[in-house]
C-alpha cells in the first residue's frame, strides 16, 4: 500500500513489472469520493490531448492543471489525494501528424452528400498525412491502419453495486474493416467491401488512423462524417466461403508436425470480397475450436491483420499457451463479408521440452534422379544447428557426408539437399543407400546436444 512498504498493492505492482505493465500510474492514496472522482477524471482528459505552445505537456503538468481545474474539489481534499506514481516529465507518445480524410468513392469530403457505406458496397477512401497547419507532410512515406467503425451503440451499467444506479453510455466498438496501406508522399488510399453483418440503420460511423514513417515519425486521426447503413441490392456475392490455409508457428510447418507447448496458430485468408470480423452476427464469427472442445471457441475476430493494400486477404497470428503434450486438432471457421462460411482442420503433436530427438526423418523426393531434400522434425527452435547427412551403401561404406550450418526458424528443418554425387562429384550408380542425420547445437544453459536418427533409406533412379 501507498503507506505500507511491506504490502505492494495491484497498481504497484503494474509499474514494477519487469516485462511489461503501465508506463505509471495516476491513482488514490485515501478514500475518495464518486462525484468529485467524475469532475477529476473529466479534467485530466481534457486537458490530455491539449497542445500548449505547440508541443504536448508533461504528465506532471496535465494533473497538475487537472487537480487544480475544480477549486471545491481541491479545497476540500479529494483532489489531494490522488498521486503520481511515475515519470511528471514524461510526455505521451501523440502522433506529431495528423491523418486526414480527402475523399470517399472519388467525391470530396466537403461535397454536399457523401456516399453512404452500404452493406456489401464496395467503398475507396483515399486521405493525406497533414502537419499542424493542415498542409501535406509530402515526405512522409510509410504504412497507415485504417479501422473503420459502424455506429455508436447504446449500453448500460449493470449497477450491481448496493445503491447504485444505471447509467447509460455510448460506444464505438463494431469494426466494419480493419486494414494495412501505403503511404506515398503523404498520400494514401485504400478500398474494402462493407460486411452484411452491419447494422443496416442509418448514423454516423468513424474512421481511425494510425500511421508511421519508418524513423520513429507517426500520425493519427479520425474522421465521423460519413453515413453507414442501408444495403446494396446488387452487392457483391460470388457465394463462396474464404480459402483458409492453417500453419502452426512458420508457414513451413506440415499437416501432423510437432510444436512445443506454446505453439502460434497462423490462419491465412483469401476472399474476392474480404474476410468478416465485426462480430456483430451470432455465429459469423472468426473461430477456431481446440480438441473439438465448442464451449472454449476461440474468437480470432481481434487477431485478424489485412495484408497490405489488400482487403481480400489477411492473416490471423494467435498465441496458445501451456498445451498438455500429445496430439491436438484446430478447426478454423471463417466468413467472408457476404456471409459464406468455410472451415480448415489442422493436426500437430505437442512434444515435451525434454525431448530433443529427431522426428519424421525423411527425404523427397524419393526415389530421385538428380536431386532430393533432407527434412526432419526437430525441438531445437531458435537454436543454431549444425546438421550432418552421411548417405552409406548397404554394405555400410560412407560414399557421401553432407553438413551445413542453420538458424532453426521453426520446428522443420528442409535445409540440406543433395544432388546424388559422391565425394568426388560423380554420380552415384543407381540403386538402394542408406543414410543417418546428426543434429548437434548448444542449449541456452551451454550443454551440447546431440541427435542422431535411424537409419533412413533412400532410392536414386536415373
Amino acid at each position: 500500500g501507498y503507506d505500507d512498504p511491506r504490502r505492494i498493492s495491484a497498481g504497484e505492482y503494474t509499474i514494477t513489472h519487469p516485462t511489461g505493465g503501465s508506463i505509471s500510474l495516476f491513482t488514490t492514496v485515501r478514500a475518495v469520493y464518486a462525484n468529485s472522482n467524475e469532475r477529476l477524471t473529466r479534467s485530466v482528459f481534457d486537458h490530455l490531448f491539449q497542445p500548449v505552445d505547440g508541443k504536448m505537456p508533461t504528465i506532471g503538468e496535465i494533473l497538475i492543471e487537472s487537480k487544480n481545474a475544480n477549486a471545491a474539489d481541491t479545497a476540500g481534499t479529494n483532489a489531494r489525494k490522488f498521486t503520481l506514481l511515475g515519470d511528471p516529465a514524461l510526455r505521451l507518445a501523440i502522433p506529431s501528424y495528423g491523418a486526414r480524410t480527402v475523399k470517399v468513392n472519388g467525391k470530396s469530403v466537403d461535397a454536399a452528400k457523401l456516399d453512404t457505406l452500404k452493406a456489401l458496397s464496395k467503398v475507396e477512401i483515399e486521405g493525406e498525412i497533414i502537419d499542424a497547419n493542415g498542409n501535406l507532410v509530402s515526405g512522409f512515406n510509410g504504412k497507415i491502419y485504417p479501422t473503420i467503425y459502424d455506429k455508436a451503440i447504446t449500453l448500460k451499467t449493470l449497477a450491481q453495486d448496493k445503491g447504485s444506479s444505471e447509467r447509460t453510455f455510448t460506444l464505438q466498438k463494431s469494426v466494419i474493416f480493419k486494414g494495412l496501406a501505403s503511404v506515398d508522399n503523404g498520400r494514401f488510399k485504400f478500398s474494402f467491401v462493407v460486411p452484411k453483418d452491419i447494422n443496416y440503420a442509418f448514423g454516423n460511423g468513424k474512421i481511425s488512423y494510425y500511421a508511421q514513417d519508418g524513423s520513429h515519425t507517426d500520425a493519427g486521426g479520425a474522421f465521423s462524417n460519413i453515413m453507414v447503413g442501408g444495403t446494396n441490392r446488387e452487392g457483391l456475392d460470388d457465394g463462396k466461403g474464404p480459402d483458409i490455409e492453417l500453419f502452426m508457428d512458420d508457414e513451413s510447418f506440415v499437416y501432423g508436425g510437432i510444436t512445443d507447448r506454446n505453439p502460434t496458430l497462423l490462419v491465412k485468408l483469401s476472399d474476392e470480397n474480404g474476410i468478416n470480423v465485426i462480430g456483430n452476427s451470432i455465429g459469423h464469427d472468426l473461430t477456431a475450436v481446440l480438441d473439438q472442445d465448442l464451449q472454449g471457441t476461440i474468437l480470432l475476430n481481434d487477431f485478424y491483420e489485412s495484408a497490405q493494400d489488400d482487403y481480400t486477404s489477411g492473416m490471423v497470428n494467435y498465441p496458445l499457451s501451456n498445451l498438455a503434450p500429445g496430439s491436438h486438432s484446430l478447426l478454423v471457421k471463417a466468413w467472408d463479408v457476404a456471409n459464406n462460411s468455410n472451415e480448415m482442420l489442422i493436426e500437430f503433436v505437442v512434444v515435451d521440452e525434454s525431448d530433443n530427438g529427431l522426428r519424421h526423418v525423411l527425404n523427397y523426393p524419393n526415389p530421385f534422379s538428380h536431386n532430393t531434400c533432407f527434412q526432419f522434425e526437430h525441438q531445437l527452435q531458435d537454436l543454431d544447428l549444425d546438421i550432418k547427412v552421411e548417405i552409406l551403401t548397404p554394405s555400410g561404406r560412407i560414399v557421401k557426408v553432407l553438413e551445413q550450418s542453420v538458424k532453426a526458424s521453426g520446428f522443420l528443418s528442409r535445409d540440406v539437399k543433395w544432388d546424388g554425387t559422391d565425394e568426388f562429384g560423380d554420380p552415384l550408380g543407381n540403386g538402394i543407400y542408406i543414410y543417418r542425420v546428426t543434429v548437434t547445437t548448444e542449449d541456452a544453459r551451454g550443454r551440447i546436444l546431440k541427435n542422431t536418427s535411424d537409419l533412413e533409406k533412400l532410392v536414386i533412379l536415373r
